[in-house]
């Protein structure tokens, strides 16, 4: 059973905050190596807030049905190597996109401005961090996410054939 529109939307807005403040962190921090002064509190509240608008709409991708295709063919559902496969597909969906998007972002506001060759180099430096802390935040907060916005739009969890309860 698909998750209704209202029931993703709920679901992104409680559990895109913590992934975005997170990767966001990440991602400055990184930055902020090489151009020393990225990783301040104006700066960290803008490209966090854009993150979190753009988290928000990659929810409404099919990353987590690609994740569950993938997940199940290799595990049973419900299970943790399930729930660990599942987030190697979602948080990569996630990373990449945002990777791609913050990184351009970054780049144009900085005063050497976008450049394609800097960008790539940058875009590759920050994906595995900015993975592993978006996989963690995922795995840990994503259940807690699931049922505070199922119980906010009063819908149940779905009927997964395979899964402990269902056999």
């Amino acid at each position: 059973m698909q998750k209704s529109a209202k029931l993703t939307a709920v679901y992104a807005l409680i559990m895109d905050l913590p992934l975005s403040l997170v990767v966001t962190f990440v991602a400055l921090a990184l930055s902020n190596i090489d151009a020393p002064g990225s990783l301040n509190g104006p700066n960290f509240i803008r490209m966090a807030c854009i993150a979190y608008v753009v988290t928000f709409f990659i929810n409404f991708m099919h990353a987590e049905r690609w994740g569950f295709a993938f997940a199940v063919k290799h595990a049973k559902p419900g299970t943790l190597k399930f729930g660990l496969l599942l987030n190697v597909v979602v948080a990569a969906v996630f990373t990449i996109i945002l990777d791609l998007i913050m990184t351009a972002v970054g780049m144009a506001a900085s005063p050497a401005g976008f450049q394609f060759g800097p960008y790539i180099a940058a875009c590759l430096k920050g994906f595995i961090p900015c993975y592993i802390a978006s996989f963690i935040v995922a795995f840990l907060w994503n259940p807690v996410a699931d049922k505070l916005s199922r119980a906010i739009c009063n819908e149940p969890e779905p009927q997964m054939p395979g899964a402990p309860d269902q056999q």
